[in-house]
């Protein structure tokens, strides 16, 4: 398997704390046959070269102490980045804005409490300056928690979408957890993460999830989630979006009333 999405870089974000607590999450994800992790730390537009360079150091301790301690596991560069306006421009200027420093794949977030303004012009940017976005637990924005199908508008615009894993176990609440399910039931999902950000509670989590998840889902398009789409970033190998058909406009007064009168 191989994990998209996590905070393993220890005392640059909200991850663990200690080289330690770093190592303890590795190990675990080493143990339940995590093969390659992305080091998604946090960044915004606010670049700082000491901190891309802590982040780069951070990353080096930690391949340096995996082999030292021989966990077969290996380390990607990356990050999380926070939606912008002027992402595209920071993405080419930040080592850090694609995953695997290949210049392709950008994993990027929205604020959970608001959709901003300006979603589809940033996209589209990013589109025409070549990165494939990919959407960071689309099921988690609570400002689409009441029409969750504007969720597959990232699609049309381009994107891929990554669900959490603790999403789909619950972690987040009936309601992300919903959300999450009917993303992987209709196969609207290319990746699932963890999102993991310390040894306990928000861990590696998997192999839990894949368990739960065969219950009532296609192995094949599991396999897909968690190593075959994630295997493409790591080749630098370009992952099609999906082909969604356009949502039908809303209907008008009188064609409200005739579906009802049965005209």
């Amino acid at each position: 398997m191989i994990d998209l999405h996590n905070h393993v870089i220890y005392a640059f974000d909200d991850g663990p704390k200690t080289l330690d607590e770093s190592l303890e999450m590795l190990k675990q994800a080493a143990d339940q046959g995590i093969t390659d992790v992305f080091a998604t730390s946090h960044f915004n537009e606010i670049i700082r070269e000491e901190s891309t360079a802590d982040y780069f150091s951070k990353l080096e301790t930690l391949q340096n102490e995996l082999r030292k301690r021989e966990i077969a596991l290996r380390l990607h560069p990356g990050s999380e980045m926070f939606f912008h306006h002027y992402l595209h421009q920071t993405i080419k200027k930040l080592r850090t804005g694609t995953l695997g420093g290949n210049n392709l794949y950008v994993l990027m977030e929205f604020p959970l409490y608001l959709m901003p303004a300006g979603v589809e012009e940033t996209l589209f940017n990013l589109k025409m300056e070549g990165f494939i976005p990919i959407i960071a637990h689309p099921e988690r924005y609570s400002a689409l928690h009441q029409k969750p199908e504007k969720i597959l508008n990232f699609i049309r615009l381009g994107g891929l979408l990554q669900v959490n894993a603790g999403s789909a176990l619950g972690g987040f609440g009936r309601t992300v957890q919903k959300i999450a399910l009917w993303l992987l039931e209709n196969r609207y999902a290319h990746f699932l993460a963890s999102d993991a950000h310390s040894p306990r509670g928000r861990g590696f989590k998997l192999a839990e999830t894949l368990r739960e998840l065969e219950k009532n889902l296609d192995k094949t398009y599991l396999q897909k989630l968690v190593q075959d789409h994630p295997q493409k970033i790591i080749n630098n190998e370009i992952l099609e979006p999906l082909t969604l058909p356009e949502p039908e406009p809303p209907k008008g007064f009188l064609q409200r009333m005739k579906e009802r009168l049965k005209l």
